[in-house]
């Protein structure tokens, strides 16, 4: 197995009715009685410029988010960043196909909000950060690929942190038949290390034939749900793999 240290954690999702999961508090007492996530609300993230953060999505606020609670200061315009999404900004995508089918002129900044590396390039504008990046999406598998990339950049520079960033929000009505997930808005956020204070694990994954279950929760959020209630591990099967952490 891969060891790897998670230095820090944070994730940011709304609560039924009002009111979110922001605090590793929260999420620790959500852990131990897990309720239905809510798929409305998003976060204020006054840590952006007023043009950016009116023009900003919501998945870019819930992203952003959680990469500036789980980062300090210092450390966000020198990080390595990996940014992953099932969908991205899939609202947005769907305006603008709609808009096209009727013959409409899109709009330039309308589109350069809905490329898969909006949040990826908006963090590195907010922090200054100018350090390598990747953005993923790797359907059913995504929070997976995304941590494996995260270890790519480790491997690349052992001395060096990742700050690892996933989140969706729930895709609109016409296309729920399409996929099999559910319907929550969240992000989440891990700073990686090779060695270091934090909640070591050891990764691995292996082929596997086993069907995909159908789990409550966003692969992600069964991960911080595994961080929170200090599980022992976490097998998450994909119907081709099987992905595993253990602490």
């Amino acid at each position: 197995m891969t060891r790897v240290v998670v230095r820090r954690w944070r994730a940011w999702a709304p609560r039924v009715g009002a009111g979110a999961l922001e605090t590793p508090a929260d999420w620790e007492a959500w852990a131990r009685e897990p309720v239905p996530l809510g798929d409305h609300g998003e976060p204020e993230v006054r840590f952006l410029a007023p043009p950016v953060r009116r023009r900003a999505t919501r998945l870019t606020r819930l992203m952003l988010q959680a990469a500036y609670d789980c980062t300090e200061e210092a450390e966000r315009a020198c990080v390595r960043t990996v940014f992953a999404s099932r969908h991205g900004a899939i609202h947005v995508a769907v305006k603008i196909l709609a808009e096209i089918a009727r013959g409409e002129i899109v709009s330039p900044l309308q589109f350069s909000h809905s490329v898969h590396n909006t949040q990826a390039g908006l963090f590195s504008i907010a922090a200054g950060n100018r350090h390598a990046s990747s953005s993923i999406a790797a359907e059913t598998d995504t929070f997976a690929h995304g941590f494996l990339e995260a270890l790519l950049h480790l491997e690349r520079a052992p001395s060096e942190e990742v700050l690892y960033v996933i989140g969706d929000e729930p895709i609109p009505g016409s296309l729920i038949h399409l996929v099999d997930e559910p319907r929550t808005a969240y992000a989440a956020a891990l700073l990686l290390s090779r060695s270091g204070e934090g909640t070591p694990l050891g990764f691995g994954m292996t082929a596997s034939r086993a069907p995909r279950k159908t789990r409550e929760w966003p692969d992600a959020l069964e991960f911080v749900r595994f961080l929170a209630a200090g599980a022992p591990e976490l097998t998450l099967e994909s119907g081709r793999r099987c992905w595993r952490w253990e602490r």
